[in-house]
């Protein structure tokens, strides 16, 4: 299960955090890294910060976008240190260890990390489906990139045994990837110009929309049903196609 979940640094500045995220990563029992465009990779001092750990970053997958990193996870959440402009709902680290275990039983899921300097930016947050914080000093609460990584890490090693042991006889409704969602925003979108229901610089009302099926939680089956019907409201609205 622990192989599901995937760490995404996002556009990092200093190698050796990367290192240190990794072995922070290894000593909980997770290998999946995933790096979003950062500065400077490879790069022998994230070798050398990793110690023990230098496979998870020899291993780690590079990639140009967030949205390429998360396109076939099911569960996507943010690590923030304080609500940003596009806000999520907000998970404790506990909680936080518990769905992204639950989703790991069935496939790919992610937790995010944002830049060293300014965090993650609010293009970044709206492709997540959760945020976390972690609870800290409110007079300085800013932690280290790889401080957060084993933070959270350790809440998902801990949280990983009792979803383990766990047994049911219903298997848990399938989850719609990343990817998945996000095509649906874009034919949302589509149809709502089609109809004239969205207007040009109306991108709050698709925020709203975004925050609506994110609170949802829509499955698999249900976004399957919502996008059959914005199909045959194009069908219907345009009858010679």
């Amino acid at each position: 299960m622990l192989e599901n979940i995937r760490v995404v640094l996002v556009r990092t500045f200093h190698p050796g955090n990367i290192g240190a995220a990794a072995r922070s990563m290894k000593t909980m029992g997770l290998s999946d890294l995933y790096l979003v465009a950062p500065k400077v990779f490879p790069s022998e001092e994230a070798t050398k910060m990793a110690a023990g750990a230098a496979d998870v970053v020899e291993n780690a997958t590079i990639v140009d976008s967030l949205a390429e990193a998360i396109e076939d996870c099911t569960v996507v959440i943010a690590s923030t240190a304080r609500p940003r402009g596009y806000d999520l709902p907000c998970l404790s680290p506990e909680q936080t260890a518990a769905k992204l275990n639950q989703g790991a039983m069935s496939g790919p899921v992610a937790l995010i990390f944002g830049p060293e300097r300014m965090g993650l930016h609010n293009d970044d947050i709206r492709l997540a489906k959760y945020r976390v914080t972690i609870p800290a000093n409110p007079n300085y609460g800013s932690l280290n990139m790889a401080a957060a990584v084993q933070t959270l890490s350790y809440e998902i090693y801990k949280s990983s045994a009792e979803a383990n042991n766990l047994t049911t006889n219903k298997t848990p409704e399938a989850l719609p990837t990343s990817g998945e969602v996000e095509r649906l925003y874009v034919h949302l979108e589509e149809v709502l110009k089609e109809i004239r229901f969205l207007r040009p610089h109306q991108g709050e009302t698709m925020h709203r929309i975004r925050h609506l099926i994110n609170r949802a939680q829509i499955s698999q089956s249900e976004l399957n049903i919502v996008r059959g019907i914005l199909s045959a409201i194009q069908r219907s609205s345009n009858p010679s196609q």
